[in-house]
């Protein structure tokens, strides 16, 4: 029976906890009410601050990605996905393949016979774990793959295959041809990840099956959605056209979050088409604000952006500072160069910035390919230095401030040498939305 009130419970009664956390994950999402200085209200993170690795719970105090009136938008959308299970749980199959593999795994058991299965109930099984996978990913990797072979086997032991090295080697290539076949059949009924890898819709030079499959990528959930019920394509480009006129009007801020929310799916689907970044930015101009970007990363991801990336940062500053200190030749004098400007200056983004410049020395990497900076008085270099970066951060310092008073004149965004996003508090600020319109526009880091 389902627990309906705690009264019902009797004493030394046995409970079992079913725990569902792609329902909880896909289809209610927590709306973020976008501030107009998002930056301003996330105060340092104490160290000894607990954070979870999971899906943070946010505080008063550290968040700016909770709404007072906790409302929610609940978005139906059944092709969402959950992300890949950390171990996976076999499905329940079919009555009669049930029956069957309860028997077998009763002699293998009693006297180590294996199973000889039909093809109906072979067919069966393989149908009920791709039904299963396609609730967190339509295109497996290999190792996926070998890990839903193995659960098969380990929680059905009569399936066991002799004369392979591991058992189930023969359940893996059936496994990945029935995927093949699934996403067929999902491709034929509309389903939006499937339609998006079809050829008719792969660019020139890429007409093979197999070229540039886009595929949900690490912690994304809502990768290619489909449209919330009772809505249409036509019907959301009329929401998008209408979000073009409530993006001019001031403190807009309600309307323009819900508009977003609402067409998701449609600019999901859009982007995954790879348009250019000024196609996009002139469609979807509210995209490329502080307040959306963190939005939008939390409806692909479900995690709120730039909380948890500050949270996690200031959490790990006082080791990594420790690490630092530790370094030597010329990469720990670097290091020590850049951490002596928070002595001078106790500005909170001051630390945060030279934290993250120190960790790119640390690990060898070239800040410049990442961070252009420029004085205020050099705008043409400034503004062709912007025209030819694919992807990065460029700052523009105030004319003649001390590069320890860490002063600027603006601090932005570029894609594509298109500026997206530009008068940024700080770096590390710079850092995270970066970071977010990765995930937001589905781009690569250049190479």
């Amino acid at each position: 029976m389902n627990l309906v009130s705690i009264s019902d419970i009797q004493h030394r009664s046995t409970l079992k906890v079913v725990c569902l956390p792609c329902e909880a994950t896909s289809s209610v999402i927590s709306s973020d009410s976008p501030t107009t200085n998002i930056w301003s209200t996330i105060p340092a993170t104490p160290p000894n601050a607990s954070t979870s690795s999971s899906s943070q719970q946010p505080t008063d105090s550290t968040s700016v990605d909770c709404h007072s009136n906790n409302d929610t938008i609940i978005l139906s959308s059944p092709s969402w996905s959950c992300s890949w299970p950390q171990v996976f749980v076999m499905p329940r199959f079919s009555y009669c393949a049930e029956m069957v593999l309860q028997k077998g795994n009763d002699d293998f058991n009693a006297n180590g016979t294996l199973l000889s299965l039909t093809p109906k109930v072979r067919s069966d099984i393989l149908e009920g774990l791709a039904e299963e996978m396609i609730r967190y990913t339509a295109y497996p990797r290999d190792e996926q793959f070998e890990e839903v072979a193995e659960a098969l086997v380990k929680t059905h032991p009569c399936l066991y295959e002799k004369g392979t090295h591991n058992g189930y080697c023969g359940w893996k290539h059936y496994i990945k041809i029935k995927m093949m076949n699934f996403r067929t059949k999902l491709g034929r009924a509309g389903h939006p990840e499937v339609i998006v890898n079809s050829l008719k819709n792969k660019r020139k030079g890429q007409g093979k099956p197999a070229a540039n499959i886009k595929k949900l990528r690490k912690a994304e959930v809502n990768f290619c959605p489909s449209h919330p019920r009772g809505e249409m394509t036509e019907s959301l480009e009329v929401e998008r056209v209408a979000l073009l006129t409530e993006v001019k009007k001031k403190n807009n801020e309600a309307v323009i979050k819900e508009k977003m929310q609402r067409t998701f799916s449609y600019r999901r689907q859009e982007i995954l088409q790879e348009p250019m970044i000024t196609e996009v930015r002139n469609r979807w101009p509210a995209l490329f604000e502080v307040g959306e970007v963190n939005l939008e990363f939390m409806r692909i991801t479900t995690v709120p952006l730039i909380s948890k990336f500050i949270g996690q940062l200031d959490r790990y500053t006082d080791d990594l500072i420790k690490v630092f200190r530790a370094k030597g030749g010329s990469a720990g004098q670097k290091i020590r160069a850049i951490m002596a400007l928070t002595a001078k200056n106790e500005d909170i983004n001051v630390k945060r910035d030279c934290i993250l410049r120190s960790l790119s020395d640390y690990l060898n990497e070239d800040m410049e390919t990442l961070i252009k900076e420029n004085q205020d008085c050099e705008c043409a270099e400034a503004e062709l230095g912007i025209a030819q970066t694919t992807m990065g951060i460029y700052i523009i310092r105030v004319d003649g401030a001390d590069p320890g008073d860490k002063i600027y004149a603006d601090v932005g965004v570029v894609l594509e040498g298109v500026e997206v996003l530009q008068n940024l508090p700080c770096v590390t600020l710079g850092c995270v939305i970066l970071f977010g319109l990765i995930y937001a526009l589905n781009l690569s880091y250049p190479k």
